[in-house]
């Protein structure tokens, strides 16, 4: 109740035609996107919709080549997508949908305490870092293994989104009231007049998200950046799969059940989805 309070708060405190304009590109994304799952799941005849596969009649996939420079490969370690090969999963995080959970259930997957040591925030930029969670990323295999599997249609390539202006809000409760130290290194920086390193100093904490929707039109990150940017143009139609934040709980499901392990033929749902991420 009282963080329902301060949201609302929050909200009525927001200039509306700001939070219009911080918002509409991420709101078309979103929607085009969901559009363009249901045109893909119309097609797909004898295929259920929660697991859409690419239709390779679609075009001459030979054309497209994974370069060292494409998002998915070159991307910031930080989040690239992982792979896990006894399921045949590629699986793209997107920060404010859940990342951090997923990664815990991949560590189960593969056969890992989903739970490193360190509590709080320390534990969960571990299971975030690859250089501690040890996953495995897309960018660990070779430029031809990684196309290879990108095209493979027998190979899962998930990913989750988050209607935008929730994902919005919620990285402005968490990196810039909560946890404002992260807001400060990377906005309130050298970029930035005196007077306004000032006035973002001042900001940052606060229930301002006016603020927080202005400066990050010209401060740019994971967390509040658009979700369509999360991969390549042309390796969007090799999603395969796509969940939505919202029925976390269905599409979690439906994805966990679809994967089987090409080393028993059980699938994860079984092996890990149905008792829990603990």
């Amino acid at each position: 109740l009282v963080m329902r309070k301060r949201i609302l708060k929050v909200l009525e405190a927001a200039s509306v035609a700001v939070v219009m304009t911080c918002m509409i590109r991420q709101a078309v994304v979103f929607v085009e996107l969901e559009q363009q799952e249901m045109k893909n799941a119309k097609s797909a005849t004898n295929k259920p919709l929660d697991v859409i596969m690419h239709d390779e009649e679609q075009g001459n996939n030979s054309t497209i080549k994974l370069l060292e420079t494409d998002i998915i490969y070159g991307r910031d370690w930080w989040e690239k997508p992982t792979v896990i090969e006894e399921y045949k999963l590629i699986f793209f995080t997107i920060p404010k949908v859940g990342c951090t959970e997923w990664k815990r259930i991949f560590r189960k997957m593969m056969g890992m305490n989903p739970w490193i040591p360190e509590m709080g925030r320390k534990g969960d930029e571990l299971i975030q870092n690859p250089r501690t969670n040890n996953l495995t990323t897309l960018s660990d295999y070779s430029l031809a293994d990684a196309e290879m599997m990108m095209k493979d249609p027998e190979w899962t390539k998930a990913i989750f989104v988050r209607e935008p202006k929730e994902r919005l809000l919620s990285a402005f409760l968490d990196k810039f009231v909560q946890e404002d130290s992260y807001f400060r290194e990377k906005c309130c920086n050298h970029h930035l007049s005196e007077d306004e390193l000032k006035h973002c100093n001042d900001k940052v904490g606060m229930t301002d998200i006016r603020y927080f929707l202005e400066r990050t039109q010209n401060c740019q990150d994971y967390h509040w950046g658009l979700q369509s940017e999360t991969l390549d143009e042309k390796w969007w139609p090799y999603i395969n799969f796509v969940g939505y934040m919202h029925s976390l709980s269905e599409d979690a499901r439906k994805l966990l059940k679809s994967l089987t392990s090409v080393n028993d033929g059980i699938t994860a749902w079984e092996k890990v989805g149905k008792t829990g991420w603990g």
